[in-house]
């Protein structure tokens, strides 16, 4: 077989770890589609409600180092006989990892210098069945269009001004974000608070849609603004000048959010598998029972309903339950048991009740305006952020289940002792500001 690419003469390119771009990229494509419906009533249209659906849909988005072949672009047929050997040999031998000549390297004499894998003079057999078998390496990706995302939302808005100077503002967001992307930002930095999704299936894009770490089900923002109803063109105007420099003049406005918590992804407890995807177990609760449901001191350890042990660390506090994922495991002919080596899970990384901390957040403002002059006016303010000084966490949960348990009553299940437990780590305390501003 030739070598894959423009230049022959030079093997040290193939079978590293680099990223490779596809010829075939396609243009991103992104469609928004908004359909509202406002009313304005009273007697000087003070009231405006608005009720709607917000919604966009993108496709061919470009996944950054995206897996492009192992063992899942392997003929189904050969990977069922190799399932048979491996539990044949009582999983002491994974076929597809079996060392064989490697056909582009000479039996004898001096190695061509190729990168990583394919430098050895023996390969893992899988390695020769790959569709591009040269371009193989351990983290070789290749950036693709096959991303895609979906939004879909409906919002509501109430807005109400009162002639004494208050104004309220109500907005609420239902929504559902699914996709599949990966960036290298996002995902590869560690932005996202919920983790990085696992490998892919490659036989299936559509068994990747997924909820995305950014999906906030629920979102309510509530504005409360005020102005002093004294001075010049306001319902009081006071002829005393110190009345009016005292109570004239001044703001007040505040911004109240609640939302939902954002998804975290469940990995591991699938040893062998040929994809991320996980086992969610039929009928078995997300958290674990209330009683548990608290901070832990790192002494404590507590047994989980299927009767997994786990001692959280200190100063976390436990939620989700470990018991709902369980990894797949086969029975040898001598009666070991040893994780299976060609399976699929049935459940994506992140499901909709799997999700971080609600936030609720209250920030306030109080604004002054003094006139010094026609063209000249003196304004002092102060800014308070979550003014409450109310607690709230800025992480996630722990999505890692560990290996797969191959011994003793909690087979098939993780090893992990920190899933579905967070840390103390919160956003900032209470910040008050103070500003100085001349206007002219």
């Amino acid at each position: 077989m030739a070598p894959t690419g423009s230049k022959p003469d030079a093997p040290q390119i193939y079978g590293g770890s680099n990223a490779l771009f596809t010829r075939q990229l396609e243009n991103q494509v992104a469609k928004q589609a908004n359909a509202f419906v406002e009313k304005s009533f009273g007697k000087n249209g003070q009231w405006l409600i608005s009720a709607g659906y917000s919604a966009s849909f993108s496709n061919h988005l470009t996944n950054r180092n995206y897996p492009f072949q192992n063992v899942q672009s392997i003929a189904l047929s050969t990977r069922a006989t190799w399932l048979n050997q491996y539990i044949a040999s009582n999983g002491q031998t994974n076929p597809a990892n079996v060392q064989v000549q490697n056909p582009w390297q000479p039996a004898t004499g001096p190695l061509i210098p190729f990168t990583g894998t394919l430098a050895g003079r023996t390969i893992p057999q899988f390695v020769t069945m790959l569709p591009f078998p040269l371009l193989y390496g351990s983290g070789a990706g290749v950036d693709e269009s096959n991303g895609y995302a979906s939004y879909n939302s409906l919002q509501v808005r109430m807005r109400h001004s009162f002639s004494s100077g208050l104004l309220l503002e109500v907005n609420y967001t239902w929504s559902k974000e699914l996709d599949y992307t990966s960036t290298a930002i996002e995902d590869g930095q560690g932005v996202n608070s919920g983790g990085t999704i696992g490998s892919p299936d490659l036989s299936n894009n559509g068994n990747n849609r997924r909820y995305g770490l950014s999906d906030q089900p629920n979102r309510f923002v509530g504005i409360i603004m005020y102005e002093s109803p004294f001075g010049a063109g306001k319902s009081f105007v006071l002829s005393n000048r110190f009345a009016r420099g005292i109570l004239g003049g001044w703001s007040t406005g505040t911004v109240i959010t609640v939302s939902s918590g954002f998804p975290f992804v469940v990995s591991g407890g699938n040893t062998g598998a040929l994809s991320g995807a996980v086992n969610r177990v039929s009928g078995v609760s997300s958290t674990v029972p209330s009683d548990l449901q608290h901070w832990y001191d790192g002494k404590t350890t507590v047994t989980l309903p299927c009767g997994l042990k786990m001692t959280p660390a200190k100063n976390t506090f436990l939620k989700y339950n470990a018991c709902a994922f369980q990894g797949q495991v086969l029975t040898t002919p001598n009666g070991s048991v040893v994780p299976n080596q060609f399976w699929f899970g049935s459940s994506n990384q992140t499901s909709g009740d799997l999700r971080g901390p609600d936030r609720f957040n209250i920030d306030l403002s109080l604004r002054r305006t003094f006139s010094i002059h026609e063209r000249l006016k003196l304004q002092i303010s102060a800014d308070a952020t979550n003014v409450l000084n109310h607690t709230e966490y800025n992480g996630n949960f722990n999505g890692g289940l560990g290996n797969t348990t191959l011994s003793g009553s909690t087979i098939g299940y993780g090893t992990s002792t920190t899933y579905g437990t967070f840390g103390v780590g919160t956003f900032d305390p209470r910040q008050i500001t103070m500003h100085l501003r001349m206007i002219f």
